[in-house]
């Protein structure tokens, strides 16, 4: 029984996580339509799902979200189109560029944007190690600094 319900898990893990990809290459193949390479789709995805995550979190609307997700999509998407199309770039070098983009600036603001919390105690740091510990105890003498027996 139990190998049935790890399946049905297995699946609907794999298309809940499949949605956004697929999604992502439909995009792929009409930007490729129309001429235009975008390597650049996982930084957008990235940069959507920062912008979503931080306005649910900030106003508590998840409506509120999707809007600022697509609205940095676009953002993006005029940025790749701006150095691609207007400046004559390349568009190979502008999509990983956005890719690069969103990498560092959703990692440093997450950074920023959300307090530091410990989720553990903090450990408490350990007397430095000292070499008479490596010293064998054949004589029954204990560490120079201790006075106790190692072994």
């Amino acid at each position: 029984m139990h190998f049935y319900t790890d399946l049905i898990l297995i699946l609907d893990s794999t298309v809940r996580l499949a949605i956004p990809l697929i999604l992502a290459c439909l995009a792929g193949l009409y930007s490729e339509r129309a001429g235009i390479v975008d390597i650049g789709l996982e930084g957008k995805l990235l940069g959507a799902a920062f912008g979503a995550a931080a306005m649910s979190a900030v106003t508590g609307s998840p409506w509120l979200g999707l809007l600022a997700g697509v609205g940095v999509a676009l953002g993006m998407s005029g940025i790749h189109g701006l150095a691609s199309i207007n400046l004559k770039g390349n568009q190979i070098i502008s999509g990983v560029a956005l890719n690069f983009l969103a990498a560092g600036l959703t990692t440093f603001l997450g950074q920023s944007l959300v307090p530091s919390r410990r989720l553990y105690p903090a450990i408490e740091p350990k007397p430095a190690f000292w070499p008479d510990h490596l010293a064998l105890r054949r004589s029954g003498q204990g560490c120079a600094h201790s006075g106790r027996a190692l072994f």
